[in-house]
């Protein structure tokens, strides 16, 4: 791995592709991508709760033995943070080859945890997906399907309206939330839609991979085009569907044949202004 290497985190409303935009950027030779670390939620926020109790009870030993005066001082925001960014940063590093000038991890989640991501890495750079809400809710109905709720694809059905509400507040949530992010740090976060990375894939690349300042080479982005696109990763044509795949489809607008009309219409009264702000849907 080289000496020295800078970090990013890819993010985006859940069910946006994030996981493919893993594979593309893992992909590239000095890129290394992980995924789903889930740093923030499962280990800055835990290793929290163990400092606050340690810091407790020193205090409480403090005031039985040393007339409350700690003799060990409280474990400080940057030393739990140093802890915390060496423990990621062991992590990040583990799969990069000597190549790799930048290591990352997707995980959804960081829409909502950016503050805590920009305060460990204040130099790190975000990748947003961006996805119509629409097939957003699909995508979510195939995964809530694969556990086994058959009934999520029928319209008017406890599981169907709960996926489409559920979805809809998260979607806006999660783009909300990355635009107050990147307002206030210029330059830092890069977005993306979900259906340039099938329209224009090689411009689309190209246009991301500049953003982190590795080769963009013609050659080099069709080849991990090719490598990365849902025939190559699958074996199956995009739209060849597969319910239980997490893989299902590949393709965008597969909402005009999922969603009834009484669906599509909320989605469009709550997310129609956030949508077309973000270039989407999808030009005809």
């Amino acid at each position: 791995m080289a000496s020295a290497v800078n970090v990013f985190f890819v993010c985006g409303a859940p069910k946006s592709g994030t996981t493919w935009l893993q594979r593309i950027l893992d992909a590239h030779p000095e890129v290394c991508c992980s995924g789903e670390g889930h740093f923030a939620i499962r280990w800055t926020e835990p290793l929290a709760r163990v400092v606050n109790e340690y810091n407790r009870l020193l205090q409480l030993d403090a005031d039985a033995l040393f007339e409350g005066v700690p003799v060990y001082p409280p474990v400080t925001q940057a030393e739990m943070d140093e802890v915390a960014r060496s423990f990621i940063l062991a992590r990040l590093t583990a799969r990069a080859g000597p190549s790799v000038r930048w290591v990352g991890d997707k995980t959804p989640e960081y829409t909502h945890r950016l503050a805590v991501m920009d305060r460990l890495f204040p130099e790190a750079r975000f990748i947003n997906i961006l996805r119509d809400p629409r097939d957003v809710v699909v995508s979510h109905m195939g995964h809530v399907l694969r556990y086994g709720h058959a009934e999520v694809f029928t319209p008017g059905s406890d599981k169907y309206r709960d996926v489409v509400q559920k979805t809809i507040s998260g979607w806006i949530g999660a783009v909300r939330l990355v635009d107050v992010f990147a307002q206030a740090h210029p330059g830092r976060v890069h977005e993306l839609r979900y259906w340039e990375l099938h329209r224009r894939p090689e411009a689309t690349l190209a246009r991301m991979f500049g953003f982190l300042g590795v080769d963009t080479a013609p050659a080099l982005v069709a080849q991990i085009a090719r490598a990365t696109s849902f025939e190559a990763v699958t074996g199956r044509r995009p739209g060849e569907e597969d319910l239980t795949s997490f893989l299902r489809k590949g393709t965008s607008g597969d909402w005009r044949e999922r969603l009834d009309p009484e669906a599509a219409q909320a989605i469009e009264a709550a997310c129609g202004e956030l949508m077309r702000e973000k270039g989407l849907p999808e030009p005809a």
